[in-house]
């Protein structure tokens, strides 16, 4: 099935051919081009004509810009079996094979050369953003083919965009947002068509939110892996076939299984092992592994316990949805133990939470304290996920990432700590086992292919702590907001080990307090935690701290996510000290639901403020918190706070304003002030001071 929003685009037939090589921003001045009609074009013809010319610059001026070579048109339309022409990116990876190959053989300009071609990006890229403001609105001649269209550019933009980040002395820069081209409309045609081709509306949101507009078209055209399973009960949060009730919950059977298959003669049984022995070496903090020998009489099976650091074992990596949840009590049937026991080897010990963690909360809550090392110790990790296993391993290398990142495992709380703490870690697809750093694209494939690159983004997370020993808060965060668990509770506790503290610190907290503690261990945290999105804490001092980092728990499903840099804000009892650019003004009630406006004369800057989300009640506040100083006029997270009327020193003659946290609202830069009628002056309240300030936020 074919997207609305990725069908191929028509091409206006501007008149791109025939003229010399010039910058950018010079492609349509050359052509005798301007974005607006002339005068004596009817106007119906100057707005198809602007749509012609802003396709074309985008497209064919914009790879000129960066390539510095001519291409012609051939290179990227061609003719349809209806006479009609449409462009596309097909040609794109050639044309990108000869600009790297003309790079490196002129050494001498390298870097001037990437330094041109990443202003050019930089002036695309804004023009889009200028086109996205106003609505696409110079494509509506298009019709249908408006989103494809704006698509393309886009991609076309992520494309070389990518290459130039490929060559290693490429300076490091910002980078680009090409994904802003999905308006709410685009977002709900591309969201109605990958529903209609049978994705989780979770998945959907989550690649949505996520990966870039060239991952989501490569995903598109892949489709979901068709492994049987009914979404209809699932909502963008959270996949309901990943829901399990453990009060019913008993583990399956292998589909090879004897028993299954009718032979009763064979009748499949559970197995487990000796419940005093497992609980012996836990609370001697021991880590209990898992072997399967023949019974004394030979026509049995029996396993027995060992410890961890005597043997050399494979820790199991799962989702009990997929059928091999249980507890030591309970056991796992023997078909599935033979089967673990084939997949990790005859003569080597495993471990799984299924036999080595009792159902008794004392002992449990001892296993968990354990998780970290129980994952850091194994020799390997070996993940089972019930769709990776319908999946052939020679299958192409995006389509391999992409099941891993749209699979079950890679949705649950639980399994980025197993994936992170792991010394090698093996994914089981249906013909095969595959080391998971097996995934990640050479810099040849990156440079023609910015999908792979944006998707094998998500696995290259799960391999920086055991690759450079670096995992920061952001990168945790970023990591769960598409997770779920069925104990909401566990979450600090699944991540704690991740930030070096010990989740046995936290087990024995009230699961509400759990979070709090453990960024009081942490000690500092990135400022930015301050504009997320979603449910926060309701504790004085912590009112700015998410209560959970996954959407499906009330955090952010969308928006700017938190930082992955330095943590540059510092937490103390009466809250998070950090320095933000404020607008400080009279303490003013704001009443529900209604916008309000800013007036700073000093910067000569009027600002529009609304809650988005339409919160419950008035509130008091005295200043606003921004990330930095506004640029655009985009909309822009910012934070109301109430001032709490004094302040401290710091050793270095800095002062810090004590305030406490009221709402996250948005905040957009109007016209300058002195293009406002003076009828709007009135209602607008007036900034006092306005600069970057030191704030402690409570």
């Amino acid at each position: 099935m074919q997207s609305r929003v990725f069908k191929p685009s028509v091409w206006l037939n501007f008149n791109h051919d025939g003229y010399p090589l010039v910058p950018f921003e010079q492609y349509l001045e050359v052509r005798n081009q301007h974005p607006t009609p002339n005068q004596d074009e009817s106007a119906e013809m100057g707005v198809s004509n602007t749509a012609a010319q802003m396709q074309s610059l985008l497209t064919f001026g914009l790879i000129e810009g960066v390539v510095e070579k001519h291409v012609p048109e051939c290179a990227l339309t061609r003719k349809t079996s209806n006479g009609g022409t449409v462009i596309t990116k097909d040609g794109l990876g050639h044309i990108i094979k000869d600009w790297a190959r003309r790079i490196c053989k002129n050494k001498d300009n390298y870097t001037p050369w990437l330094e041109r071609a990443h202003t050019t990006l930089k002036r695309a890229n804004s023009l889009l953003a200028g086109l996205v403001s106003l609505q696409f609105r110079c494509f509506e001649p298009l019709g249908d083919d408006a989103p494809s269209t704006v698509c393309l550019i886009a991609m076309i933009g992520e494309a070389l965009a990518n290459a130039k980040r490929a060559f290693k002395q490429s300076p490091p820069r910002e980078g680009f947002a090409w994904g802003m081209v999905l308006t709410p409309h685009y977002h709900s045609l591309l969201e109605e068509d990958m529903l209609a081709q049978g994705w989780c509306p979770s998945v959907i949101s989550y690649l949505t939110s996520t990966v870039s507009v060239s991952s989501l078209e490569y995903a598109v055209s892949c489709g979901p892996m068709n492994d049987g399973k009914d979404h209809q009960h699932c909502s963008p949060q959270s996949c309901a076939t990943y829901v399990v009730d453990t009060t019913t919950y008993a583990a399956q059977h292998t589909s090879t299984c004897r028993s299954l298959l009718g032979r009763l003669r064979d009748t499949c049984y559970n197995i487990s092992v000796d419940l005093r022995e497992v609980e012996g070496l836990l609370l001697a903090g021991e880590i209990p592994v898992i072997k399967l020998d023949k019974d004394e009489d030979g026509h049995g099976y029996k396993l027995s316990v060992h410890k961890g650091r005597d043997v050399e074992y494979v820790a199991i990596s799962h989702v009990w949805a997929d059928g091999l949840g249980s507890t030591t009590e309970d056991g796992l049937p023997v078909c599935q133990i033979r089967r673990l026991t084939t997949l990790v080897g005859r003569q080597t010990a495993f471990w799984i939470d299924s036999l080595c963690i009792p159902r008794a909360e004392s002992v449990r809550k001892k296993a968990i304290g354990m998780m970290a090392q129980t994952y850091s110790q194994a020799k390997a990790v070996l993940v089972l996920d019930r769709t990776l296993q319908l999946c052939q391993s020679t299958a192409p290398l995006g389509v391999r990432i992409l099941r891993v990142l749209t699979s079950g495992w890679m949705q649950r709380l639980w399994t980025l700590q197993e994936a992170v703490l792991s010394k090698a870690l093996y994914l089981n697809f249906a013909d095969a086992q595959t080391p998971l750093n097996g995934l990640i694209p050479s810099t040849s494939v990156m440079l023609l292919s910015s999908h792979l690159t944006d998707l094998a983004g998500g696995l290259f997370r799960l391999t920086k702590k055991s690759a450079h020993g670096v995992y920061s808060v952001g990168d945790i965060a970023r990591s769960l907001r598409w997770r779920t668990t069925n104990r909401p509770s566990d979450e600090t506790l699944a991540i704690a080990s991740l930030l070096g503290v010990q989740p046995s610190i936290l087990v024995n907290i009230k699961s509400e307090l759990r979070m709090i503690r453990l960024i009081q261990e942490l000690g500092s945290i990135p400022s930015n935690v301050l504009f997320l999105k979603g449910s926060k804490l309701q504790v004085p001092g912590f009112r700015w701290l998410p209560s959970s980092f996954m959407a499906a728990q009330g955090a952010s499903s969308g928006g700017s996510q938190l930082s992955t840099g330095s943590p540059d804000g510092r937490v103390t009892p009466r809250g998070l000290e950090a320095t933000y650019y404020a607008l400080k003004f009279p303490k003013t009630r704001i009443e529900e639901g209604k916008p309000w406006v800013l007036k700073d004369t000093k910067c000569d800057r009027l600002y529009e403020v609304v809650d988005p989300i339409h919160s419950v009640g008035s509130y008091e506040c005295g200043m606003l918190l921004l990330p930095g100083w506004l640029f655009a006029a985009n909309p822009s997270a910012c934070v109301a706070v109430s001032i709490l009327g004094h302040s401290s020193e710091n050793d270095d003659g800095s002062f810090v304003v004590y305030t406490e946290y009221q709402r996250r609202l948005l905040i957009r830069k109007k016209p300058f002030l002195g293009e406002i009628t003076a009828a709007s002056g009135p209602s607008a309240i007036s900034v006092a001071v306005s600069g970057s300030i030191c704030v402690c936020v409570g």
